[in-house]
């Protein structure tokens, strides 16, 4: 018998197997495998059929006056806003434009001139029958034309998200392209159009979609292997081939979820925080770096109280800049609030920015015993960003993964000798700057850029980066349930009342121990196990189902499709 391959506790002649797998098996299928799948697909299916009974218009090249105005219309009437809404009164070429009369259906009134589209389905972004007005875009226009699109019957106006949302019931885009669609629409930053592009053009769907048919296959497998068997028309190292697949599945599952969010960072924004003590010039910073007064900047220390918040694009990055107060002991009840607030953004930030003063550094340096990395931690904690005691010490992520620079301002005060001193003993992520004078500031937005490029990333087509917190939720439980299968010793203890997390409510199914107790094999190496290891394998393909839309519920689609503007 191959290592890899279940091992015979008991005969098939037995009873206890046999008990076993009817008992597991019967509440899998019954239960869950069948009864909850049939149900969520019976209630999209109810979803798609009213979508199919109803056309949809809207306009879909956005608010205001424009040059042209685009309305969209979908769904199995969509046909009659062609044949009785324009003259001739026919139906145009297939994706060919075509000038047209726009008149009123009931009246005849000429409404405009413009250009028809014709999309029959299934070969159109819906899926369904569509076409296409290309009207001018004022609003007196736009708003006569909508209306007579209201007065033929089965026509509703679409609600935000309504094309997108037919195009995923037709199997046109999965989840993930949809939502991939919806941040192209929002993209504010180069980065992010190329990383929602990449989404959309499915590089995420092919990953995940591979995945859910590697499990579904190896689910097959074990599912042959439990009825066929005894026939003897299995190949030999089957359930072992099923092994080894679903451990390269687990280190991809592994690599895929180890990305320190940045793909999830690309898409909402960086938060970035401007640290240090008074008067050391993070005002100045801020608005030099926004290119406008965001912060006011005075002599007087203390001056920022709350946190400043801006929305920059560093070289294609989404970038939430934070001014905060000088962090130093608070001369009052409103300037401690400010400190408060300025550490608590210090540990919630992706990224930091560390001023000090030449002068300070200066100083420092002159001592013979300076080394800067300890002058720096000294002064971090000084400034109360890592926090220390007596047993043990705590500091941002951002520090423990070298997301920071450290930028040294006010250079103007210092002499040309005294400079390259400092910069002697600096390390690289280090910055001199002045921001009265604009010295070495544009090296500073260079390595500033480069930081951000290394905490926000897309990845490739071939390994693109998650991009939602609701991906990473269900492909973290796939992760936990392979490893369920696929871990050694007892995975369950007594299961007597208290059944695994994974395996959920067995419908008050009372089983032994799944795994024999004392002895190291995983579900895949007891052949009285191999039934619950398909069964995990079911839930495990369920939860990548969840991210592409193979498996969703309404309540998901409707938080998905209510971020699209009306007409798209």
């Amino acid at each position: 018998m191959d290592h890899c391959g279940p091992r015979r506790t008991r005969g098939r002649g037995g009873d206890s197997f046999p008990m076993l797998s009817s008992c597991v098996r019967e509440a899998v299928r019954q239960r869950w495998g069948v009864g909850l799948l049939q149900l969520r697909a019976h209630r999209l299916q109810e979803t798609a059929s009213r979508c199919a009974a109803s056309t949809v218009f809207a306009l879909s090249s956005g608010q205001g006056k424009c040059g042209v105005g685009v309305v969209r219309v979908s769904g199995d009437q969509a046909s009659s806003a062609l044949t009785c809404m324009t003259r001739p009164a026919s139906l145009p070429q297939p994706r060919s434009a075509t000038l047209r009369r726009i008149v009123h259906p009931a009246t005849g009134e000429a409404l405009d001139r413009g250009l028809a589209l014709w999309f029959p389905g299934p070969h159109s972004f819906t899926g369904e029958d569509s076409c296409e007005l290309h009207i001018h875009g004022g609003p007196a226009v736009i708003a006569a034309v909508l209306a007579a699109l209201g007065t033929l019957p089965g026509y509703i106006p679409a609600q935000p998200g309504d094309f997108t949302k037919r195009a995923f019931y037709h199997g046109k885009l999965d989840l993930t392209r949809v939502e991939g669609l919806g941040d192209l629409i929002h993209a504010e930053t180069e980065a992010q159009r190329r990383q929602a592009l990449q989404q959309m053009e499915g590089a995420l769907s092919q990953l995940y979609t591979g995945w859910r048919h590697s499990l579904l296959q190896c689910r097959a497998s074990l599912e042959a292997y439990i009825d066929f068997s005894e026939d003897e028309n299995i190949e030999e190292g089957v359930v072992g081939e099923v092994m080894i697949r679903l451990q390269q599945l687990v280190l991809d599952l592994q690599h895929h979820l180890s990305d320190s969010r940045r793909g999830e960072r690309l898409r909402s924004g960086l938060q970035l925080a401007i640290l240090g003590q008074p008067n050391v010039g993070k005002s100045s910073l801020l608005n030099a770096l926004t290119q406008r007064p965001a912060a006011i900047v005075s002599p007087i220390p203390g001056t920022t109280r709350d946190v400043v918040q801006t929305l920059v694009d560093l070289g294609g990055y989404p970038v939430v800049l934070s001014d905060t107060a000088g962090l130093r002991a608070a001369m009052d009840p409103v300037e401690s609030e400010g400190v408060s607030r300025a550490l608590a953004r210090a540990d919630s930030a992706d990224v930091a920015i560390v001023v000090l003063e030449a002068p300070d550094v200066l100083s420092a340096v002159r001592s013979e015993t300076f080394v800067w990395s300890e002058y720096l931690r000294s002064h971090l904690i000084e400034l109360g960003i890592i926090k220390r005691n007596e047993f043990s010490e705590a500091s941002p992520e951002w520090i423990e993964n070298d997301y920071f620079l450290t930028v040294i301002n006010k250079m103007d005060l210092i002499d040309e000798e005294n400079k390259a001193l400092i910069q002697s003993v600096v390390e690289n992520s280090c910055c001199l700057v002045s921001l009265k004078t604009q010295e070495g500031f544009q090296t500073f937005l260079e390595q500033l850029g480069v930081l951000c490029g290394c905490v926000c990333d897309m990845g490739t087509a071939e390994n693109p980066t998650l991009t939602q917190a609701r991906h990473r939720t269900h492909i973290a439980a796939c992760l936990e349930t392979l490893q369920l299968v696929l871990q050694n010793g007892d995975l369950t203890g007594d299961l007597g009342g208290a059944p695994s997390p994974a395996l959920g409510d067995l419908g008050g199914v009372s089983s032994p121990p799944l795994v024999p107790q004392g002895e190291g094999h995983n579900l895949l190496q007891a052949e009285d196990t191999v039934v619950v290891a398909a069964f995990l394998l079911h839930l495990a393909a369920a939860s990548l189902g969840h991210v592409t839309g193979h498996i969703s519920s309404e309540d998901v689609l409707d938080q998905i499709f209510s971020a699209f503007c009306i007409g798209k």
